[in-house]
This record gives structure tokens, sequence and C-alpha cells, in this order.
């Protein structure tokens, strides 16, 4: 697939200095792709202080509702074929762009995605699953005439590539998912409807968590997400010991906690789980809302 398929779109929300630094990434390497900002705390003043920070940079305002509102923002005002949506927070390298490109020559890919590297150099943990895939790629990397890739269950929403054709297929990405595994859940979607999901042998630098602060009211919002997955897409029998799992995960967590707000936080999950009241979210109508139990 040819650059000029691709446009980009940064998710930034309050996080300016990460922000100039992954527009200068983009543009000593991708410099001739369109750019949008789509800033969930828009600030006049910043689209001022870095007008000019890549050659073709737009700025878009958007609620700040969930990471899947604003990847949904992101893709309505897309134009191209393809887009590469990324928080704020992440820094691509030289190829990054080309290696991932490559990978919509095969017309059945919906998705792909770099592995992602810590500032410190290692490779970011997301779970024991994903440290098979990486395993599977650096096999892979050993025996491939050219980039090597793997198909994967899901792709990290850090930075991804993707096939407006398939969003059109299986829809946007679900904002009742209000932070973290809305990329798991439209990646499952997208693997039912025959699509494919690719980790590809390219790297970025992800600094992560820069917008919530550790914040434990998007810890819970995680843990009850991923029992949303599996109650939408799960088997019935797997829900239940999933449920109790959280209930009994929450109730530990909550005796560790010498945090009062942590305690709490981890307390009223536990409570819900149990009484199997997961469905919906505690978040405000905003992120940066006082959670509303």
């Amino acid at each position: 697939m040819r650059p000029e398929a691709l446009e980009v779109a940064v998710i930034h929300h309050r996080t300016p200095t990460l922000l100039a630094q992954a527009l200068e990434r983009l543009a000593a390497f991708a410099p001739d792709l369109p750019v949008r900002v789509i800033d969930t705390a828009f600030d006049p003043s910043l689209a001022v202080q870095l007008d000019g920070a890549h050659p073709h940079l737009s700025w878009h305002s958007a609620a700040n509702h969930s990471f899947s509102s604003a990847v949904n923002a992101a893709v309505r005002h897309a134009r191209r074929p393809l887009l590469l949506h990324m928080n704020a927070d992440v820094m691509i390298g030289p190829d990054t762009v080309a290696a991932l490109l490559a990978a919509f020559d095969d017309p059945r890919v919906a998705a792909a995605g770099p592995r992602a590297r810590t500032p410190a150099g290692a490779l970011q943990d997301q779970g024991i699953p994903y440290r098979l895939h990486h395993a599977r790629l650096r096999w892979r990397r050993g025996r491939a005439a050219g980039r090597a890739s793997v198909d994967v269950p899901w792709l990290s929403g850090c930075l991804q590539v993707l096939r407006r054709e398939a969003l059109e297929a299986v829809g946007g990405f679900d904002a009742r998912l209000r932070f973290y595994n809305e990329d798991l859940e439209w990646c499952v979607r997208a693997r039912r409807h025959g699509w494919r999901c690719l980790l590809v042998d390219a790297e970025v630098v992800h600094v992560g968590g820069a917008a919530t602060s550790g914040n434990v009211a998007f810890a819970v919002e995680g843990v009850r997400g991923g029992y949303a997955v599996t109650r939408r897409h799960g088997a019935a029998w797997l829900r239940p010991l999933h449920r109790w799992g959280i209930a009994g995960g929450a109730w530990l967590a909550a005796q560790r906690a010498h945090d009062p707000d942590r305690r709490a936080a981890w307390s009223a999950l536990a409570e819900r789980s149990a009484r199997g009241h997961l469905e919906a979210s505690c978040l405000g109508a905003r992120l940066d809302d006082e959670p509303l139990c």
C-alpha cells in the first residue's frame, strides 16, 4: 500500500510536551502525511504554539468521553483508505510507517500495529498472551523473506493502522468501554467478520499512563470493561467464572489498599461484581468527572 493511502490522527489530552515530541517524530519520519490532532481538552493557545510542528497539521476538538469516542471522531474525519491513530505519548521510528503500510498489501488485513517499548527500552508488558505473540514474531523474523508479522487476537490501541473498509463493515470502537478493552473488542469483531489483525516487526516507544496519573477509576474501568467483552463475546460458561474472579480479585485489592479512595473503589467493584451489575461504567460523562460509583 502506498503512503498516499494513509493519514494520521493523534489522540491528545493535556500532555503538550509529549504531543510536541510525537509531532516532531512524525515530521521527521512521515512529513508528507496529513496529521490531525484529536484534542479532548482543546486549548487554542497550544494549537498556535505547535503551529508548524508538522507540515500538514490540523486540529479537531472532541469530547473527553472515552478513548473510543476520540478514535471514532478521527474515523469520521478520515478521508483516506487507511487511518493511523496513535496516542500523543507514542514516538514512531524511522521505519514504523513503511512497515505498517506493507501489511495492507493483503486486502484481508483490517488492522496492523507495532511492538511497543517503554522509554527504558523494554517491551511493554501487555500480559502473558502478548508475550507469546512477541516470541512468535521474533521466531518469524528469523525465517521471513520480508518484513515479519503474525496474526494476533488483538492489537494495542496505543498505535494502530485501521482499514476504513473494515471499519465500515464492523463498525467503530465501542464507546460503552470507556477506558481500556476497546482495542481488544474491536479486533474480536473484525476477526469474526473474517478480517486479519497483524502484529508487525516494527517498533514505537510508548510512554504510557501520561494522561491518567494512576487514577484508580481507570484501573477499575479496565477490569469492568474486560468483563463486558467476555459478556458480549465469550462462551456462556466463562462469564460467571470471570465475574466471580473479578469479585474475588477486587476484594483482595481492597484489603491490600492503604489509600481510602482506592480501598473504596475496589470494594465497590467487588460488590457490583457479586451482584452482576457490571454492564454500566462508573465513570462520569467525561473522563475527568468524578466517578459515579
